[in-house]
C-alpha cells in the first residue's frame, strides 16, 4: 500500500500571474481570493491532504469566519473531493503549558462544523527536560483519546476519529498504541518524533508494530526521511505528514531546490530597497547592479551570456552588502552549471524557468517550495510503488538505546512559520 502524504496548510499561496520582470503582482490582487494553492497550479496535487491545526486557525479569527462562510474546510482549501482534510490540534503550540487548552467536546464540534475527514484527538508533547510530568502528560494524552472516541460514538459525527499516542521511549509508545487499540482506534497517530533520530523513529515503530492488526492505519506526525519510507512503511506507517522540502526553499542556508536525489542552492537576488544601509554603495548605483544580476540569469538561461559572465554579476552584486564565502561561491557556480531547473518536468519549472532558482521574494521563493514539494511527492510514490519487502534485521544497528526526545525548534511542524524571504515582498 501507498504512503499517503499530508502537508501542513500555512496558507501556502502564489500569485498565479505575478510579472517576474517588474516585480509586481497582478492587477487587483485579493491575497485568498485571487491566488494558488500548489494543487492548484499541478494537474494531480503533489500530496494526498492537507493537515489542518486548530491552534493556526485560532491565530487568525477572520480566516476561521471565512471557512464557515465558505462552508467546509475542504472547500475553503478548494482541495478536490478526492483529497481529504486532517485535522489536529496543534501540540507544538502549547507544549510548555501545563495542561492543553481544548476540550473534547470543543474539538469534536470544531472538526465536524468545519467538515474535516480525520479529526486527532487531544494530546500533550512529551520531551527532554520534561521527565518529571512526562508521565502526567501520558495520562493526559490517553484519557482524553478514550473520552474522545467515546464521545465520537455518542454523537452524529461523520469525520473518522484518530487516537494520538506520546511517549518517551519505545514501551511508552508501546503501551499507548495498545491502549488506543483497545479503546477501539483503528486510525492512530505518533507524535513528538519531529527531531528525533532515525534509529530512535525505527525503535519505536518496531515496539509498536508489534501492538498493530490488520486493518490498523498508522499516522506518523510531521516526520520526512525520503531514504527511509519503504521501511517506515513496512513498521506499519500508512501516512505522514510534513512541510520540510516546502520550506527549506526559503529556510535553509543551501539546500533550497531539490531535483531527485540532489539539492541544489538558490541564487539569492534580494531587493536593492533591502540593501539600502547595509552597503556603501547609493541607491541608484544598488538599483543598476539588482537589475544586472536579474538580467544576466535570464540571459543566461537563454543561453545568450556566459556563466562566467553571469557568475560575476552575481558575485558583485551580493559582495556590496558584504564578503562571500568561498563555500558560497561553489555552490552558486554548481547550480549556474548544472541548471537543474531545465531538467526538472513539474509545471512550475516548465514555465517560469530560472526565476524558480532565484531567492527573492515569496512568489519566487515559494513556488520553489512548491517544485520540492511536487519532487517530495513523486520521490514517495516511486519509492512505495517499487520499494522490495526489506529485511528489517539490516537496521538492527540502529537499534540502538533512544536518545531523550529534544524540545522542539521554530521550523518544527506545528510551530508558527518563520518569517522570512517566502513571507516578504513578491
Amino acid at each position: 500500500m501507498s504512503l499517503i502524504y499530508f502537508i501542513p496548510d500555512w496558507d501556502d499561496r502564489v500569485d498565479p500571474n505575478y510579472d517576474f520582470i517588474n516585480d509586481t503582482h497582478s492587477p487587483d490582487r485579493d491575497p485568498y481570493h485571487s491566488d494558488y494553492y500548489a494543487h492548484q497550479i499541478y494537474n494531480e496535487p503533489p500530496y494526498d491532504g492537507i493537515l489542518v491545526s486548530r491552534a493556526v486557525i485560532d491565530r487568525q479569527p477572520s480566516k476561521l469566519e471565512l471557512i464557515r462562510d465558505i462552508g467546509s474546510i475542504k472547500r475553503y482549501l478548494r482541495l478536490p473531493e478526492s483529497h481529504t482534510v486532517l485535522g489536529d490540534c496543534g501540540a507544538f503550540s502549547y507544549w510548555r503549558e501545563e495542561n492543553p487548552p481544548y476540550k473534547n467536546e470543543e474539538m469534536l464540534e470544531f472538526y465536524q462544523r468545519l467538515g474535516f475527514d480525520f479529526g486527532v484527538s487531544v494530546d500533550h508533547l512529551i520531551f527532554a527536560g520534561l521527565d518529571h510530568d512526562k508521565e502526567r502528560r501520558w495520562n493526559i494524552t490517553m484519557e482524553n483519546a478514550e473520552v474522545f472516541i467515546k464521545r465520537h460514538r455518542a454523537g452524529r459525527y461523520t469525520f473518522t476519529p484518530i487516537g494520538v499516542v506520546q511517549g518517551w521511549d519505545p514501551e511508552s509508545y508501546r503501551r499507548g498504541a495498545r491502549q488506543l487499540i483497545k479503546m477501539g482506534y483503528r486510525y492512530i497517530a505518533i507524535g513528538g518524533l519531529v527531531r528525533s533520530a532515525t534509529k530512535d523513529i525505527i525503535r519505536i515503530l518496531s515496539a509498536i508494530q508489534e501492538e498493530l492488526s490488520p486493518g490498523i492505519r498508522v499516522h506518523l506526525f510531521g516526520v520526512n526521511r525520503p531514504e527511509y519510507v519503504h521501511v517506515f512503511a513496512q513498521l506499519g506507517v500508512t501516512s505522514f505528514d510534513s512541510a520540510s522540502r516546502l520550506r527549506r526553499a526559503w529556510i535553509d542556508g543551501e539546500r533550497n531546490y531539490f531535483l531527485g536525489d540532489d539539492a541544489y542552492t538558490a541564487i539569492r537576488v534580494p531587493y536593492s530597497s533591502k540593501m539600502t544601509g547595509k552597503s556603501p554603495s547609493n541607491e541608484k548605483e544598488l538599483q543598476k547592479m539588482e537589475k544586472d544580476a536579474l538580467t544576466r540569469l535570464r540571459d543566461y538561461d537563454r543561453g545568450i551570456v556566459s556563466i562566467n559572465q553571469v557568475f560575476e554579476s552575481i558575485v558583485a552584486y551580493t559582495e556590496l552588502s558584504g564578503k562571500m564565502s568561498s563555500r558560497m561561491r561553489r555552490e552558486y557556480w554548481r547550480t549556474l552549471q548544472e541548471e537543474p531547473w531545465k531538467r526538472c518536468p513539474c509545471a512550475i519549472c516548465r514555465s517560469i524557468g530560472v526565476e524558480v532558482i532565484i531567492f527573492r521574494g515569496n512568489n519566487r521563493n515559494r513556488r520553489r517550495g512548491f517544485h520540492n514539494t511536487w519532487q517530495l511527492y513523486q520521490n514517495i510514490k516511486s519509492n512505495s510503488a517499487s520499494a522490495p519487502s526489506c529485511d528489517l534485521t539490516r537496521y538492527e544497528a540502529l537499534l540502538a538505546p533512544p536518545q531523550p526526545l529534544p524540545p522542539p525548534s521554530p521550523d518544527t511542524r506545528r510551530a508558527a512559520p518563520p518569517r522570512g524571504e517566502a513571507d516578504g515582498r513578491g
